[in-house]
């Protein structure tokens, strides 16, 4: 029953680069419409922007050299 419950839900898929976020009511939406459609503030940045920082390999290499990681 799960599978088939699983199969009919709705698939929605959008590249991280076009997820912005609102800064005033965090919500995500696509980018696209120049203001949030939940509340309208114009003030919103990229996903992407935050996960860049994540995928700095300079980072990466410093978490891998950390005695927790070991």
């Amino acid at each position: 029953m799960v599978h088939n419950a699983m199969r009919l839900r709705p698939q929605l898929h959008m590249p991280l680069k076009r997820v912005v976020l609102c800064l005033d009511c965090e919500v995500c939406f696509e980018l696209g419409p120049a203001f949030c459609p939940a509340c309208g503030s114009r003030t919103w940045t990229a996903i992407a922007r935050f996960l860049e920082h994540v995928a700095d390999p300079t980072l990466e290499d410093a978490l891998a050299h950390t005695p927790a990681a070991a």
